[in-house]
């Protein structure tokens, strides 16, 4: 019997600090979904193409439903076909306050209390980004943050998005750090997390006098705050393989083939793991299984010469 393809729609984090799962749906929607614990072995195979992942419904702020794709599409990029895309009612959040269209769900979603954070990344980026209250923890811990802290508490997703956008043209904060470039900054750091912690630090000191600057009607009703966000601790393995200058890159392409190896580090959307009983650690860029179809099986990734081990 053939082996069921899985729909992979990424590693998901839970609301607070716990363990994350690599997100598989079977071809009825039902959840087939693996905890990415340390030790877990996970062996696959990547069938050829990426997969239309559906659209969302928002009811309102507590209550969403994710329709997957009615015709079971291929996309060429990204992660929507285009009818898709244009039925989603989540798309529009990030351009609401500039023009004010939204469905009524979302309109109640972004009516809610709103976190500005700013976080840095193994590169030493920094970005400047939003998070509902409910998802306070959680939209770091999937972005893989090195370091972040919270710099105000906005009334609603409107006056969030007005001060993010603020902090970009003033300061040059970025909004967005792709997945490809926090893999080489792990990969190729040339500063410690201490010293991502203090450049941190003083970004988000800087995010905050501008904050004090600002007034009464620009703030609309926002206030800064000092509060530092907690990385998950299935990350702290691979960050200290990241201070030891020890993470070797993993010996494939996630997007293709067969793979297989023990998970022992999560950190956003990368995996750390290891290969063959070798002590190193490998890191892996789970983004790229997004949107795939996997067939779970016995595999074995085979661990490739690493300078350490020459000597």
């Amino acid at each position: 019997m053939a082996t069921p393809a899985l729909l992979c729609r990424g590693i998901r984090w839970p609301a607070a600090p716990g363990t994350p799962s690599l997100v598989l749906d079977d071809e009825n929607q039902h959840a087939r979904d693996v905890a990415l614990e340390e030790g877990t072995r996970l062996g696959f195979t990547v069938l050829p193409g990426r997969w239309c992942l559906g659209h969302q419904l928002i009811a309102d702020r507590t209550h969403r439903t994710l329709v997957p794709c009615p015709t079971g599409s291929l996309v060429a990029s990204g992660t929507q076909c285009a009818p898709c895309e244009a039925a989603d009612q989540s798309r529009p959040m990030h351009e609401f306050h500039r023009t004010g269209r939204a469905s009524p769900g979302l309109r109640d979603y972004l009516d809610q209390p709103h976190w500005l954070y700013v976080a840095t990344f193994a590169q030493g980026t920094t970005k400047v980004g939003t998070a509902a209250n409910p998802s306070k923890w959680r939209r770091l811990a999937e972005q893989g943050a090195i370091s972040a802290r919270y710099v105000a508490w906005c009334p609603d997703g409107v006056s969030v998005r007005n001060l993010e956008d603020l902090l970009t043209s003033e300061l040059g904060f970025t909004q967005q750090v792709r997945a490809n470039s926090k893999v080489r900054g792990l990969l190729e750091n040339h500063a410690t997390t201490a010293e991502l912690d203090e450049l941190n630090a003083s970004r988000a000191e800087a995010a905050r006098t501008l904050l004090a600057q600002l007034d009464p009607g620009t703030l609309a009703g926002s206030h800064a705050v000092e509060e530092a966000w907690t990385p998950p601790p299935q990350g702290q393995v691979l960050l200290a393989g990241f201070d030891a200058h020890r993470l070797q890159p993993y010996p494939g392409n996630l997007a293709e083939g067969s793979h297989g190896f023990c998970v022992a580090a999560v950190s956003g959307q990368v995996l750390g793991v290891e290969l063959g009983g070798q002590p190193e650690m490998f890191v892996a860029n789970a983004a790229l299984l997004k949107g795939r179809k996997l067939a779970l099986g016995e595999h074995v990734t085979q661990s490739p010469p690493v300078q350490g081990a020459l000597f």
